[in-house]
């Protein structure tokens, strides 16, 4: 990766004129941090353009801070002086000296820096970095340091059991969607190639996790009691379906009023209705669940209609080889344990490429079946904003074009799946939403983008690399 510092100079150049062309001209160099009066004299759309400018120029930053860890990581591995003369360990420990950051962020740092550091061969010539489509994406300033971490350490779980050409489609394919989409969609779509590079690895990895679960428990000097509780992909689907369903419930009641959550991440410490906060609202949950388990052999109130969606696809079902996917849960479970589950109380199997239900009821329905929520679950993935990471049962059905206004039809190319908050957004600020080849696409108003360019929302692409003969592993 060349990272060029003229590069670094240019950005930090546009950021200065865009700076004061959205104070009206008349400022030519970079402001302090103490020019908040300045932001606040801005236009929205100034203030805009300089956030944009801002995080250009951070990102051309960013990609210069890893190639310094990563060279840094490079002399420590092969010089023990700079370990004497710097009096740390490695190149982590002598970044949060020098930088005075986390150890957490250090390391991030000193990996995708090692990722994307051209490499020389045991004869001294110059080779490309592991991961040159990164490389080049973090070096221009498209790629941030988080995005290219998730790609790069997901890539690198695959590639004892993929093939160098699916490895060079799939890094292709990442690059191209993470430079358009937040980092909590890459890291979820990043998870996901993983698997389908690797589907024999996701056993092993499903029983790691298991044999990593656990429950710890702390007692604090103010009198409180902490627990710390670590679960595996199946245990943390069942755990969140029932949270999620009581926590949805309480969200539901008449008394609330319903209130946006100011980062759109849906665990806000926002106070709600009747004083509770939602970690508040998620503990009174678990201990609801738990005192009810203790006492009574009844359905319990919301979570009578609660289900857990195992989703897989039919060969994987008939072979048990192969991966599926937990509503609500990033990592796969393999085709062996959604067989067992199944069988059990409370869950739904999505087979995926079936036809044994009719999806499309016209205008003859005002409310969605539950086969559609369904089926619009599996598309959207909770709710289809992009950004937005509330689970499936934070979120409703609704009619794209409305059913009695516009005579929207009730069936799946008119549904979406919204959470509250971003319901009332959508309709407040008038975002069009549209949905082509089972793909939902928010289109912003002009006031947000004067082109009008549609943004893919729903769950994140899972295309299978391209050109792989590679023949399955039989167990």
């Amino acid at each position: 990766m060349t990272t060029s510092t003229d590069a670094l100079v240019e950005s930090t150049a546009a950021l200065a004129d865009t700076y004061s062309q959205a104070l009206g001209g008349g400022l030519c160099s970079v402001p302090e941090p103490s020019a908040g009066v300045d932001l606040q004299r801005m236009t929205d759309a100034g203030l805009l353009a300089v956030a944009d400018a801002v995080f250009a120029t951070a990102r051309r930053l960013d990609a210069l801070k890893a190639q310094v860890a990563g060279q840094l990581q490079h002399r420590f591995e092969h010089d023990s002086g700079i370990a004497a003369r710097t009096g740390n360990r490695n190149a982590a420990a002598a970044l949060t000296d020098i930088g005075h950051i986390s150890m957490a962020e250090a390391g991030r740092l000193v990996r995708v820096g090692a990722a994307v550091r051209p490499r020389v061969s045991l004869l001294g010539e110059q080779l490309p970095p592991e991961y040159s489509e990164v490389a080049a994406a973090v070096g221009a300033g498209d790629l941030t340091v988080d995005s290219a971490l998730y790609i790069t350490a997901n890539l690198g779980q695959a590639a004892p059991r993929a093939t160098t050409k699916d490895l060079i489609i799939a890094e292709k394919q990442l690059v191209e969607f993470a430079v358009e989409n937040p980092v909590d969609s890459v890291r979820k779509l990043a998870i996901r190639y993983r698997d389908a590079l690797d589907v024999d690895g996701v056993e092993p990895r499903e029983d790691l996790l298991v044999s990593r679960r656990g429950l710890t428990r702390f007692d604090q000097p103010n009198g409180m009691k902490r627990y710390v509780l670590d679960a595996d992909p199946v245990s943390a689907a069942f755990l969140d379906t029932a949270i999620d369903g009581m926590v949805s419930a309480e969200l539901r009641k008449p008394r609330f009023e319903a209130k946006e959550d100011p980062d759109g991440c849906g665990d806000s410490h926002q106070t709600l209705g009747d004083g509770r906060t939602m970690p508040q609202l998620n503990f009174d949950a678990f201990v609801d669940i738990v005192r009810h388990a203790l006492s009574c052999t009844q359905g319990l109130g919301a979570l009578d209609h609660t289900t857990v969606v195992v989703r897989i696809t039919l060969e994987s079902l008939q072979a048990g080889l192969g991966e599926a996917q937990l509503d609500g849960i990033e990592q796969p479970i393999s085709a062996f344990t959604a067989r067992k589950m199944a069988a059990e109380a409370c869950i739904i199997p999505m087979v995926l490429g079936g036809n044994s239900e009719v999806l499309d009821f016209g205008l003859g329905k005002r409310l969605f079946t539950k086969a559609q929520k369904l089926a619009a679950i599996e598309r959207d993935g909770g709710c289809a904003t992009a950004g937005c990471n509330r689970p499936p049962s934070y979120t409703e059905g609704h009619h794209i074009r409305w059913f009695k206004a516009h005579d929207g039809p009730t069936n799946m190319d008119n549904l979406v799946m919204l959470c509250s908050a971003c319901h009332h957004r959508i309709h407040r600020e008038g975002w069009d939403i549209v949905v082509k080849d089972d793909v939902v696409y928010f289109i912003p108003p002009a006031i947000v983008d004067p082109g009008r360019t549609p943004r893919r929302g729903g769950r994140p692409p899972i295309p299978a690399p391209k050109g792989s003969d590679r023949p399955r592993r039989e167990r």
